[in-house]
């Protein structure tokens, strides 16, 4: 990833005359962040764009293995690892600062923490295993987060670590054939590895993603001496960026690295082969090599750019005029980069000048680093713990077993099973407030983004949520055998676009009634675009910041009312328009949501006084199947 420009390849013909550079390996550089930048400004813009980090280890490998083995020169490891933190961590270190400041700024408290987390592992170039582990319903979302893009230069900077090492005990006429032997065998390991269903992790591993820097190796080592026909040359080209186009284009995500990566990364390798063509001429343009140029700081700054804007919009998809402001602002941010701070550093020689130099600016980037963290609930204070959350996780039954899993009256046993994701959860305090004032206790079995039923696609969840789900549905299905009553409550608008979750939900409806059990089916209550408690931290900042409604829940909820029709035992109620969401997200003027979609702990407890004395209602066995929408 890193800019890796101080190997003269003298074999090329596409090289700068002052500086020996192959201004085609410089142009696809340009290409791969490009497509990278491409693809986490809207995924849809190019399917499969984020295969422009495999390139850069492609390039990479091919870069530092012609370096290493240089004929003439030996490998003098104190050099090799002093140039690599001078050419990575300087802007690395900024843009760490930079971001720090910023989230201690911008961030809720909760938020913040993650960062501070993932910051620790970024610092330390572990971020990749961070990231691979890391999963919570309640952390920001993946493309709101500054620092996940780190995950690839952690990787960088891990190979590096052992490859000279790896050379070193190497005879010079094995490398060739045991790099080779190496990348074969772990593309091959790769593959199984993700054929066999460990995707998320394969993504972020240095195993997999290390024949990616050797097949560089293997070119850099097997065309050293070599010089092909030029109609040879072009053909590889044109094969090569037919291989990378279709790669951009065609990958699947959920295969990928494994058996999938070997076609970028054989694009790659056969343009950087090639040399010369029609296909390295245009890679060689100006303007192509300016980008390659910057493409280090540009891939640095363009990500936490676009983390900011949404976090700060709580949208994905970014209007005209922010995505102009991130793109100049990322474009702008890499030139400075690239002047200030990345060629600055470059030149900087001499061990004790070196870390004088670096001295003082380590310092001041350590004490924003520090004075960020303790700032940020400073800032703006954080609300009252009873606002920031729907319960204590430690004490429900969400993805868990916690006791008997046992809210409402105290000294009432429990006669109604409430089941569904986190929409059901946050019912904890709710069913606490209705129980104690009807004399009624439920039990509650709920799971992170799943509804616990027989059949439910749990497939789709993010990993960290799949065994959780699964442990309830077997929970679920052993409380059925003794409850008669039921109250199922979700996230209508995530799960009702999945027809696995229809024909699941149908299903479990459909049983349930032939059981002679009474279930209610709650709809969803509104949800808003934007997280509430970041608007009230930015309109405490002086920020511009909106609310308003995403109107998704309303058609889901139609779809789900439309299911139960017709069903005898099956209730379907509906309070999202009733007055207690008239002022929403506050009620009698006090904050009731924890984030866009959840109530917390006050706004649970008011709706249980709102809505649980109707909710009880429905079970009376004299009542016929309804729908009640208030």
């Amino acid at each position: 990833m890193s800019n890796n420009n101080e190997s003269s390849l003298k074999a090329s013909s596409l090289q700068s005359p002052s500086k020996g550079i192959r201004l085609d390996v410089q142009g696809l550089r340009a290409v791969a962040v490009l497509a990278v930048l491409a693809y986490h400004i809207n995924n849809s813009w190019l399917q499969s764009g984020y295969v422009g980090v495999d390139v850069f280890f492609v390039i990479s490998g091919f870069i530092i293995t012609a370096l290493l083995t240089e004929p003439g020169s030996k490998i003098h490891l104190p050099s090799f690892y002093v140039n690599r933190i001078k050419r990575i961590v300087p802007a690395y270190a900024i843009m760490l600062a930079v971001a720090s400041v910023l989230s201690a700024i911008l961030f809720l408290s909760t938020d913040f923490e993650f960062f501070r987390q993932s910051l620790k592992s970024a610092a330390l170039f572990t971020s990749n295993q961070y990231f691979s582990s890391f999963g919570s319903y309640f952390a920001p979302r993946a493309e709101e987060l500054p620092l996940l893009h780190t995950w690839s230069l952690a990787i960088e900077m891990q190979f590096y670590l052992f490859f000279p090492l790896v050379l070193l005990g190497l005879p010079r006429s094995w490398r060739l054939m045991v790099l080779s032997l190496l990348t074969a065998g772990l593309f091959l390991w790769s593959g199984i590895k993700v054929s066999g269903g460990d995707h998320a992790r394969a993504y972020f591993s240095l195993l997999t993603r290390m024949p990616e820097f050797l097949l560089g190796g293997v070119v850099a080592l097997g065309l050293r001496h070599r010089e092909m026909p030029v109609q040879i040359s072009a053909v590889l080209g044109l094969l090569g960026v037919t291989l990378l186009t279709i790669s951009f284009v065609m990958i699947d995500s959920t295969q990928f690295p494994g058996y999938w990566s070997i076609l970028p990364c054989v694009g790659a390798a056969l343009v950087i082969a090639a040399r010369r063509g029609p296909v390295n001429r245009l890679l060689s343009s100006s303007v192509l090599v300016w980008v390659g140029g910057i493409s280090y700081s540009l891939y640095l700054w363009h990500w936490p750019v676009l983390a900011f804007i949404r976090y700060y919009t709580g949208q994905y998809e970014l209007s005209l005029g922010w995505l102009l402001a991130a793109l100049i602002a990322s474009f702008v941010l890499a030139w400075l980069s690239y002047r200030l701070i990345e060629q600055p550093a470059r030149k900087l020689s001499g061990g004790r000048r070196l870390i004088t130099r670096l001295a003082l600016p380590g310092v001041g980037i350590g004490l924003m680093v520090l004075l960020s963290i303790r700032l940020n609930p400073q800032i703006v204070l954080p609300v009252p713990q009873e606002q920031a959350r729907y319960a204590a996780p430690e004490l429900i039954c969400h993805g868990q077993q916690v006791g008997e899993c046992k809210r409402g009256q105290a000294s009432a046993i429990p006669s109604v099973l409430v089941i569904g994701d986190s929409h059901a959860a946050q019912l904890n305090y709710f069913l606490d407030q209705a129980g104690s004032e009807h004399g009624v206790a439920y039990r509650v079995l709920t799971a992170s983004s799943c509804v616990p039923i027989s059949g439910f696609d749990v497939e789709r969840l993010p990993d960290y949520a799949q065994q959780p789900c699964r442990s309830q549905i077997i929970a679920v299905k052993q409380a059925l055998l003794t409850m008669d009553k039921v109250i199922i409550a979700g996230m209508w608008q995530y799960q009702m676009p999945s027809a696995a979750f229809v024909k699941a939900l149908q299903a479990f409806l459909n049983d349930a009634s032939a059981a002679h059990k009474q279930v209610v089916v709650l709809g969803q209550i509104p949800m808003f675009r934007t997280d509430v408690q970041r608007v009230r931290r930015f309109r405490e900042l002086g920020l511009p910041a909106s609310l308003a409604f995403n109107d998704e829940w309303r058609a889901a909820n139609h779809q789900v009312a439309e299911l139960t029709i017709g069903i005898p035992g099956v209730h379907y109620v509906d309070f999202s328009s009733s007055s207690f969401f008239a002022d929403a997200p506050y009620e009698e003027g006090d904050l009731i949501y924890q984030d866009n979609h959840h109530l917390n702990e006050i706004g649970a407890r008011r709706y249980g006084h709102f809505a649980g004395g109707q909710l009880q209602q429905l079970f009376d066995p004299t009542q016929s199947s309804v729908s009640l929408k208030q």
